[in-house]
């Protein structure tokens, strides 16, 4: 859902507005950095020191075993982005910050993308075709140099599973959206019929992957999907049912609709970065050490602090770094 929301407002916002000039390329890289890289610098960042004093505390649980040359590299890694190419640092430091790596290769390519919708919107029926080849040909250098290149591209499954021109359907279904209601918008009436097909088709995909997956041990899955159905259902199949479901939020008046505009609601969305940087690594370790090992209680908490993180750090940070002088 991440993946496709981000595809559908990328579109939304800049598909009218791209200009092949430095000027536009400094704002847009500007605002994009200062959307995603402050957060993420400071939890790297906290996730380092906790680390540091306890290894208890790092969620890869390999900080300890690695020397002083390996210490940096990692940190590099994780501070440019570049973890989420290697299939052996993927994990590294606050490991959910892979998809950001996927994310960063999207904002890049998205201009371009856009460019070549904007002269022929068939194109986006190619564009899968055109990212795919090209992360199949990075797997083969990647699988070809595995060790010397510490496991960049090093499969194909890393490549579906963890990488842009793997999940690049996810961008484009987005995209796809976006471009659609631009030149044929809809009119607002009540109802629940597109809300309901996509919410059905999403839960009808997830029930084939955990079928599918029914014989996958649970420290294999974490790493890979081993049934290719799997990857056909996640990768193309599942954006369908999601984009059905943002196009019925965008033009059904029914209870989720407003239950999702509520200003409590509301702040969760704004606030849903910060929880999502937060919601694995030294955080969860102190409140399972410190305060509470249930779930729901853990769930609450950490929805509290990433909402104090979003009030009194991530959104002054992005203001500061995207005002104007």
């Amino acid at each position: 859902m991440f993946f496709v929301l981000s595809g559908f407002l990328i579109a939304v916002r800049y598909e009218q507005s791209i200009a092949l000039n430095w000027q536009w390329a400094r704002r847009y890289i500007r605002n994009r950095v200062a959307r995603i890289y402050p957060m993420y610098f400071l939890v790297t960042i906290a996730t380092l020191i906790g680390t540091t004093i306890n290894a208890g505390y790092d969620p890869s649980r390999l900080w300890k075993f690695y020397n002083l040359k390996d210490k940096i590299w990692v940190v590099f890694l994780n501070l440019t982005f570049l973890r989420g190419f290697f299939d052996r640092y993927r994990f590294t430091m606050a490991g959910q910050g892979w998809s950001l790596t996927v994310e960063e290769c999207f904002y890049l390519s998205a201009p371009f993308l856009l460019l070549g919708l904007r002269r022929d919107w068939r194109r986006l029926f190619f564009y899968p075709f055109l990212l795919l080849g090209v992360g199949l040909l990075l797997v083969a250098i990647g699988s070809t140099f595995h060790d010397q290149l510490f496991g960049f591209f090093g499969s194909v499954r890393f490549m579906l599973d963890w990488t842009f021109f793997g999940r690049c359907l996810e961008f484009l279904a987005g995209m796809g959206l976006a471009l659609y209601i631009r030149h044929k918008p809809g009119t607002q009436k009540k109802g629940f019929l597109l809300t309901g097909v996509g919410i059905s088709w999403m839960a009808l995909c997830m029930a084939l992957l955990a079928y599918a997956e029914r014989n996958t041990p649970t420290d294999i899955a974490v790493m890979h999907m081993l049934n290719p159905i799997s990857y056909v259902v996640r990768n193309a199949i599942l954006p369908v049912g999601i984009v059905i479901l943002f196009w019925g939020l965008l033009y059904e008046q029914n209870w989720m609709k407003r239950l999702l505009e509520t200003p409590f609601f509301d702040l969760l969305g704004k606030s849903s970065y910060s929880f999502y940087l937060i919601h694995v690594g030294i955080l969860d370790f102190f409140l399972n050490d410190f305060v509470t090992h249930s779930i729901l209680g853990k769930f609450v908490i950490i929805n509290l602090v990433a909402i104090a993180l979003y009030k009194f750090v991530e959104h002054p940070m992005h203001r500061l770094l995207t005002s104007r002088r």
